[in-house]
């Protein structure tokens, strides 16, 4: 399933990036845990970084959802009954605040808070919650009584809630089974009743990168002369029409490293855009 990431990938930032909601899911592809790992492996938190990678590389179940990876390496999190027992336990909370401490002003949010939850126990409350549990901003929201997720930002900025960001969220997503199929439904059932409209998107998108990927395959093509020679001595001998089918199957080898070469002038122009 292909996902649509932000530029901005850094790990355990704080909530005031964080309140816009994701967008939908598009196409398809296999977001395993090795396409995680070679592709997105810098979005995750550190510690999950670390046990993707170890699944990964000591050849581990790689359909294994990343959000189950998730739920089991914070489950101990809660078991925790204090703040400073979670802080010893996962060092990505260092910087946490305890609420009683870091809220002075007892806004009409916190105050509704306070009647279900003391500040004594907030921060450690929301850690279980998020982190523990993958509750969204919404479900957390509602749960305080508060009319949505905007309700929270003041109050887990204060308190130096980290958090994982929209494309970890992607991640997490893209990695159950279940989501997936009921994704790629909906996007099917979309892509049905609104065809026109799709197939004109399609056709924008196919003209609008159609010159950045004939200038890829150029670049690619003049760094690989022992190709172009070998094609040059296939087209001497070969029909026009017909000359690239019997180069590439008479040189199978070279359609990889072509392959693979684009994909380097691709990194390569992407790298410049952003420089």
């Amino acid at each position: 399933m292909s996902i649509k990431f932000n530029s901005q990938y850094g790990s355990n930032t704080y909530f005031s990036h964080k309140y816009g909601n994701p967008p939908a899911f598009k196409g398809a592809r296999d977001v395993n845990l090795k396409y995680i790992y070679e592709n997105r492996l810098r979005l995750l938190p550190q510690r999950i970084r670390r046990k993707v990678t170890n699944i990964v590389e000591n050849n581990g179940n790689i359909y294994e959802p990343l959000r189950d990876i998730h739920l089991k390496t914070y489950a101990p999190l809660l078991e925790c009954k204090t703040l400073g027992k979670a802080q010893n336990m996962f060092y990505e909370f260092k910087d946490v605040l305890p609420a009683q401490f870091a809220i002075q002003n007892k806004s009409p949010n916190v105050k509704k808070i306070m009647q279900t939850t003391q500040l004594e126990d907030l921060s450690l409350v929301l850690l279980k919650e998020r982190w523990g549990k993958l509750k969204t901003l919404d479900e957390i929201a509602k749960d305080f009584g508060l009319k949505g997720r905007n309700a929270l930002a003041w109050i887990m900025d204060k308190i130096k809630i980290p958090d994982f960001g929209t494309n970890y969220h992607r991640l997490l997503s893209a990695t159950d089974e279940k989501l997936n199929r009921e994704i790629a439904q909906k996007t099917k059932a979309y892509n049905a009743a609104h065809r026109g409209a799709v197939l004109a998107k399609n056709r924008e998108l196919s003209e609008k990168y159609k010159e950045l990927n004939r200038q890829i395959s150029q670049t690619a093509w003049d760094r690989l002369p022992h190709i172009k020679e070998a094609f040059s001595e296939v087209s001497s001998r070969t029909n026009g029409s017909e000359r690239f089918a019997v180069f590439w199957s008479e040189y199978p080898e070279f359609a990889k490293e072509f392959a693979q070469m684009k994909k380097t002038v691709a990194a390569e122009l992407r790298a410049q855009r952003k420089s």
